[in-house]
């Protein structure tokens, strides 16, 4: 059996369905002014839920800085290696020293050459630096004319423990270095070296 319905409530119901909602232009100001009087906030207008958020949001940034501390010092640590005196800079003279920061997993994460103008035999204040390059490699194209390479071999230039680094130096003497890196030697290739 079929049910009837009131022809009223179809009108009713397309009316209803043509209804939009929205927002008014001053709403939002409305919003942030209740707020600021502490409207809506429940039955107790102390503040007390301000107080919360504020006490949330503090213990978020602790627990946020704690985390990043913990990443941070729960790393190996930086191992600085300070090796003096060769002639890096291929000017003649052994005066040149070799200032590496190596990080975790011997990666480099400083690379530098500087002048021991001091006769320290250890990078000081005094000394100048002749080749600076961080995380990434650096060429200083200004000093590739007339250039000399050099290899320097075998020690321990990225702190691992083992000497079984290699640095390159390429150098206009007598102190301009246009570049400097450290590779790490392939024991069996240099054993094989050694036997021929």
């Amino acid at each position: 059996m079929k049910e009837e319905r009131d022809p009223r409530i179809h009108e009713l119901d397309r009316a209803l369905r043509g209804v939009r909602f929205e927002p008014r232009a001053s709403l939002g100001a409305e919003i942030a002014g209740r707020w600021r009087r502490g409207e809506g906030q429940g039955p107790s207008r102390t503040g007390r839920p301000r107080r919360i958020l504020g006490l949330s949001a503090v213990l978020a940034a602790i627990g946020v800085s704690g985390g990043l501390a913990l990443r941070f010092f729960s790393q190996a640590p930086r191992v600085v290696i300070d090796h003096c005196c060769e002639d890096f800079d291929l000017g003649g003279e052994p005066d040149d020293g070799l200032l590496v920061v190596a990080g975790p997993h011997e990666q480099v994460e400083r690379l530098a050459i500087y002048e021991d103008r001091d006769g320290s035999r250890s990078f000081t204040g005094p000394d100048a630096i002749r080749f600076d390059r961080r995380s990434h490699p650096v060429v200083q194209w200004r000093h590739l004319a007339d250039v000399h390479t050099a290899e320097y071999c075998c020690l321990d230039y990225d702190g691992g423990g083992e000497a079984d680094d290699a640095l390159v130096v390429v150098a206009r003497p007598p102190d301009q270095i246009a570049l400097a890196v450290i590779y790490e030697q392939d024991p069996s290739a240099a054993a094989a070296a050694l036997l021929r």
